[in-house]
């Protein structure tokens, strides 16, 4: 697999042409879990995907857009979403003009939703390139695992559960056990207001419900569905695509 980790010489031998931006936030995810959960778990799987189809890894980008947890101090360290689709457009038509024809945006925070938009232009103007969005997935196959049958927005038993197995050593198991909170809102009012006035534990979810046994499961199946995913997509982003 090649990575950031990759030689210039091994990189242009290789003559790959497919290439990971893993996309992650930092923010907060309750008292239980780091503000660079979704950094993590976005490289994690990056790390796992570019492995099963021979791509070229770059480096996670730790900000996206996080209005969302703004209202304490270190809750939300992000960009503008038009700041952020101009760098997503930057990077990825930098790589084409390197020669890349293929580039896979994993997101690994749910509200970059600026990157839509910004990934459905590239492919509409540029008949040789091939760029395929993927946002966190969770299928039956996830939902069949997690004990929580109501709605897992953010910091529940599924984030939870995968921190346990990635990088346990940062979830606090304690504080995981006080945190369960789900707000008797609709999801869009975050839109109106920071999940920190939605929820008095920055927790949309039920971490107590999260192990690290759950965590292998639900991770493996994230990058079983993400594979999938973006072999599907890439049948669509033809030359002919428009």
């Amino acid at each position: 697999m090649l990575s950031y980790l990759s030689s210039i010489k091994e990189i242009d031998e290789s003559n790959v042409d497919t290439v990971i931006l893993p996309i992650g936030s930092v923010e907060q995810h309750g008292s239980h879990l780091p503000v660079g959960t979704d950094y993590l778990i976005a490289q994690a799987v990056g790390e796992a995907v570019a492995e099963k189809l021979d791509a070229f890894l770059l480096p996670t980008l730790p900000f996206s857009t996080c209005y969302e947890h703004r209202g304490r101090r270190g809750s939300s360290i992000c960009t503008r979403p038009s700041s952020f689709y101009q760098i997503l457009q930057e990077l990825v038509l930098n790589l084409h003009d390197q020669g890349f024809k293929r580039v896979i945006i994993l997101l690994g925070h749910g509200g970059t939703f600026i990157a839509g938009p910004a990934v459905r232009e590239l492919n509409a103007m540029y008949d040789d390139l091939q760029v395929v969005l993927v946002f966190p997935i969770t299928n039956d196959k996830i939902r069949a695992i997690m004990e929580n049958k109501t709605v897992e927005i953010h910091a529940g038993e599924k984030e939870t559960s995968c921190m346990l197995y990635l990088c346990e050593k940062a979830v606090n198991k304690e504080l995981m056990l006080q945190n369960d909170e789900i707000p008797d809102v609709p999801q869009e009012y975050l839109n109106y207001a920071s999940l920190l006035k939605l929820s008095k534990t920055g927790v949309w979810g039920k971490p107590s419900l999260a192990t690290k046994e759950k965590g292998e499961k639900i991770f493996n199946l994230m990058v079983e569905a993400t594979i999938d995913y973006i072999h599907k997509a890439f049948e669509a982003t033809t030359e002919s695509k428009w």
